[in-house]
């Protein structure tokens, strides 16, 4: 799929999607083809085909990245109108592609997920985004994993909605699935804000004995399971742990979920690992500082 999207080869595109039944595997397809194809490309290609989800929503997703771009990881104040407005302006152009996706192919799961995605950057609000939500299948942990961000206070949610939304998902789902990352990922969420105006109060939090035992014991129920097996999302969701483990400090809890990497191939995945800076660079330092390089 990948040389289909180099060699702009869309009907050998739409092939390698028509092969993919698994929602988190198709939205790491969407986020790689979306980045291969430009803009003007998937334009010409929906305008030729107005009815088809995949155009649809490969450009929407571009056009949702783009605009996330626009704004980097600057938030609130510190993005100048300028910035906002065409992240803004990118974004209503997403959502207006998404309803008509949806509208048509309401089980089209990696347009649901990019409408939680617009739904937090237009700030649309928590009622709309749980209705976003609703109409994908439970236990899917990229729908989960927006979710989770959409409930942090940085947009005009609450720690408690968002460490009770992570804690249940987490309690549902079954040992050995990924789905208690999400645990991780709404304590990364939290020292995100409060990161932001205090640093040392951000390690501070994660380091917790609280905060720790809540890590270990998702960790524990997920990814250190007996009955744990690789699945599609797997790379990110280890991540996170390894992420949350090393900002907490405790070098040698992030160590395992390093070394899991490691020994599964060598893996990782950008996500979450862009929260700070270039994702190579940063998985590389937290990496060696783990395995005590």
């Amino acid at each position: 799929m990948r040389e289909a999207a180099q060699a702009r080869d869309w009907p050998g595109v739409e092939a390698g999607f028509g092969g993919l039944t698994d929602a988190a595997t198709q939205l790491k397809a969407v986020k790689v083809v979306g980045g291969l194809l430009d803009r003007g490309f998937l334009e010409e290609i929906l305008a030729a085909n107005p009815v088809s989800a995949l155009a649809g929503t490969l450009l929407a997703w571009r056009l949702s990245d783009d605009g996330w771009k626009i704004i980097g990881r600057e938030w609130g104040r510190s993005v100048t109108h300028t910035r906002f407005a065409g992240f803004h302006d990118n974004l209503n152009r997403a959502e207006q592609i998404l309803v008509d996706v949806t509208a048509r192919e309401p089980g089209c799961t990696s347009a649901w997920i990019e409408r939680l995605n617009t739904a937090r950057g237009l700030n649309l609000g928590q009622a709309e985004a749980r209705r976003r939500y609703a109409k994908i299948e439970p236990q899917c942990y990229p729908a989960q994993h927006a979710m989770t961000r959409q409930l942090s206070p940085k947009w005009n949610g609450s720690y408690e909605a968002m460490h009770t939304f992570a804690a249940r998902c987490a309690t549902a789902s079954p040992p050995g699935s990924i789905n208690g990352a999400v645990v991780a990922a709404a304590h990364l969420e939290h020292w995100q804000v409060l990161h932001r105006d205090n640093r040392t109060a951000a390690t501070a939090y994660l380091k917790q004995p609280d905060v720790g035992q809540e890590l270990r014991s998702a960790a524990e129920h997920s990814l250190l399971n007996p009955a744990f097996r690789p699945v599609p999302g797997w790379v990110a969701a280890a991540g996170t742990f390894a992420m949350a483990f090393s900002l907490a400090e405790d070098y040698a809890a992030a160590a395992h979920h390093f070394n899991a990497l490691l020994v599964g191939g060598n893996l990782a995945d950008e996500a979450p690992w862009n929260y700070l800076g270039d994702p190579a660079t940063v998985f590389v330092d937290h990496r060696d500082r783990a395995f005590g390089r």
